[in-house]
């Protein structure tokens, strides 16, 4: 997994977009990323998964922890644009409604 930040606003907003495998064994570099941008005062994550190529169920339940704690902190977790395997996936979760995504393509379809 490939992780890249993008400051939207300093200190405020910040976009990570992901790349390659969201599974057990690379989200854990997610959650260290979340993490220290709370620290640094960042309060709105969006993360972009447009560039994932596989994830597992395991993922969307540590994305749903992150979320919870990053409202906790005060801030928000917006999951965007994503991937048609990420579609795919969560669509056959459990977590489908617990996770909403901002899916730019939706609008387009409409």
């Amino acid at each position: 997994m490939t992780l890249q930040r993008t400051p939207i606003t300093p200190d405020f907003f910040m976009t990570v977009a992901l790349g390659g495998e969201l599974d057990t064994g690379s989200i854990p570099a997610l959650c260290e990323l979340t993490s220290q941008i709370l620290a640094e005062g960042g309060r709105h994550v969006i993360v972009d998964l447009s560039e994932v190529t596989r994830c597992d169920n395991a993922s969307f339940f540590t994305l749903l922890g992150i979320r919870q704690a990053v409202h906790h902190a005060g801030g928000s977790l917006t999951l965007a644009d994503p991937s048609p395997c990420v579609r795919l996936a969560l669509s056959h979760s459990t977590l489908r409604d617990l996770l909403p995504l901002h899916d730019p393509q939706e609008r387009t379809r409409d």
